[in-house]
């Protein structure tokens, strides 16, 4: 089984890449969909946040609120590394999981949708991978829309990430968003096509490899947990 990462910056549009790249039939594993999974209401996860930071960043319903804690992290670089702590460990778990999920079910090729995939180190662990791009003006365009945030604010959020030139240099494939749909779609056939490309035979041979990987994930959380 192939284990593809793919990474990108704030309002690149990975989530409009991955789910074209869902249409072809890979599976994806998006890592920002595992974080909500862990915090839930309940989780362990939950618990050591609600002890770190209080129960002042709650809703009402008992429920992490994201966006306020999002704005104090993004803030406070101290804070960040606390919440990445708490829940690094759970998410690398599930990450785990999943990767033996699919390759029980003998899936050939499956994709790591990861934001941090570069600055933790993860890339090491997946092979190929595939950056989402596009310019700086589109990107803060995008995040002004997205959020109702202003300029100023918008282009600070994406001045705090990895530059995406930076993490271009780790990445095999390199799908520019800054275009049209239809130019994107042509990107992510090709993207697939690569992909793909002698997946018949190279699968078995990856099979320990990704058992390793596997483990690597597994014991890294349980240590860190």
């Amino acid at each position: 089984m192939k284990i593809v990462g793919l990474t990108g910056g704030i309002a690149t549009g990975k989530s409009t890449v991955t789910n074209l790249i869902r249409q072809h039939g890979i599976p994806v594993i998006d890592c920002d969909e595992i974080a909500h999974l862990v915090t839930k209401k309940g989780k362990w996860v939950y618990k050591r946040i609600v002890r770190m930071f209080g129960s002042g960043f709650l809703k009402s319903d008992g429920e992490i609120d994201r966006e306020r804690l999002g704005e104090l992290v993004f803030k406070d670089a101290v804070a960040r590394r606390k919440l990445n702590r708490a829940t690094h460990p759970a998410v690398t778990l599930e990450l785990a999981k999943q990767l033996l999920s699919h390759l029980l079910q003998c899936h050939s090729l499956v994709m790591v949708d990861m934001p941090l995939l570069v600055e933790t180190g993860a890339y090491l662990l997946t092979w190929p991978r595939v950056l989402v791009k596009c310019d700086p003006e589109t990107q803060v365009r995008r995040l002004v829309e997205r959020d109702g945030c202003s300029k100023d604010l918008a282009q600070s959020k994406v001045a705090a990430q990895m530059p995406l030139e930076q993490k271009q240099k780790w990445c095999q494939y390199i799908i520019d968003n800054s275009g049209t749909r239809q130019s994107t779609e042509a990107q992510v056939k090709d993207t697939v096509w690569g992909l793909r490309k002698g997946l018949w035979w190279k699968s078995a041979l990856q099979t320990p490899a990704n058992i390793a990987v596997i483990l690597i994930f597994a014991i890294s959380g349980l240590v860190q947990r």
